[in-house]
C-alpha cells in the first residue's frame, strides 16, 4: 500500500522555476507553468498512486499565484489522468494510476482533427508491432517468461467467451509491449493497440475479426519469444499483422477507410 507522502510546501516560487522545466519563450499561461511544476515534483519525489499533492492554499503560497490558478493547473493533470481531485475532510489532489492506455483517447482527438483514418492507424501498427515481437524476444526476463505464458494460458482459456477472448488477446499485445523494455515503444505500441482495439469494438467486428485462428497464431509467436528466436518471432508477427488487416477487409468493407473519432 502506497504511504501518502507529501511534497514540501516550501519550494522555489513560480518566477523562479527552471526555464527547461517551464520555458518562456512563449506566453505560458500561469497554470501552465504550475501544472509542469507539479509534475516534476511527482517525478522528482517518485510520487506513487495515492500519495497526496499539497492543499490548493499550501500550492497558491509557494507559487505566489490566486487560488484559481492553482485548481486549473490540477484540472490539467486530471484530465491527462495524472492525479484524482478527492472530495471530503481528507480530499485534495492525489496521484492517480496512470494507465498508458489512456494515451489513446487523446491521440484519438489529434488524429481525427488531422482526418487520419483508420488505415493509417493500422499501417503504423504493421511497422511496430514486428518489432516489438523482435525486442520482446532480445530482451526477456525470467518475470517477463511468467507473464507471457500466463497471457497465453489465459488466451486459451477464454476462446469461449467473446468479451474475455478479445480482452486476452489485447493482453498478449500489451505483455510484449512491455517485455521489450523500451518505455516510448511501450507507451506508442499500447496506446496504438487501444485506440484500434476501442474502434473494432464499437464497430461490433471484433470477434468477426480476430477469426477462429488468431490465438494459435499468438501461440507460434510466443513459442519463439520463448524460445528467444527473435528473426521467427518478428517474421511471424508480420504475417499474423499482415493476415489480421486482410481479415478485417473481409468482415467489414470500408471500416480501414473510416475516420478516426475522438473517444
Amino acid at each position: 500500500m502506497a504511504t501518502n507522502r507529501t511534497v514540501s510546501d516550501v519550494d522555489e516560487p513560480l518566477s523562479r522555476l527552471a526555464p527547461s522545466a517551464t520555458p518562456l519563450s512563449r506566453a505560458t499561461k500561469v497554470s501552465e507553468r504550475i501544472a509542469s511544476a507539479l509534475v516534476e515534483d511527482i517525478i522528482r519525489d517518485r510520487m506513487a498512486p495515492g500519495d497526496r499533492l499539497p492543499n490548493e492554499q499550501a500550492m497558491a503560497e509557494r507559487f505566489q499565484v490566486g487560488r484559481n490558478s492553482v485548481r486549473e493547473a490540477l484540472r490539467m493533470l486530471e484530465i491527462h489522468g495524472m492525479i484524482k481531485l478527492k472530495l471530503g475532510p481528507r480530499g485534495g489532489p492525489q496521484i492517480a494510476a496512470v494507465d498508458p492506455r489512456e494515451v489513446g483517447r487523446t491521440l484519438s482527438l489529434y488524429l481525427g482533427l488531422r482526418g487520419a483514418k483508420i488505415e493509417e492507424l493500422v499501417q503504423t501498427r504493421l511497422f511496430l508491432e514486428p518489432k516489438v515481437a523482435r525486442m520482446a524476444a532480445e530482451n526477456m526476463s525470467d518475470e517477463d517468461e511468467l507473464r507471457l505464458r500466463e497471457a497465453l494460458r489465459a488466451e486459451e482459456a477464454s476462446k469461449a467467451d467473446d468479451s474475455a477472448y478479445i480482452d486476452a488477446a489485447n493482453e498478449f499485445h500489451y505483455v510484449l509491449a512491455t517485455m521489450t523494455g523500451n518505455r516510448v515503444l511501450d507507451l506508442v505500441a499500447t496506446a496504438l493497440k487501444d485506440l484500434y482495439t476501442s474502434r473494432i469494438v464499437n464497430d461490433g467486428i471484433a470477434r468477426e475479426a480476430a477469426g477462429p485462428g488468431i490465438c494459435n497464431e499468438h501461440k507460434v509467436i510466443g513459442e519463439a519469444i520463448l524460445a528467444g528466436q527473435p528473426d521467427r518471432a518478428e517474421a511471424l508477427m508480420r504475417s499474423h499483422m499482415d493476415f489480421y488487416v486482410e481479415r478485417v477487409r473481409s468482415v467489414a468493407p470500408g471500416f480501414l477507410d473510416s475516420r478516426i473519432a475522438w473517444g
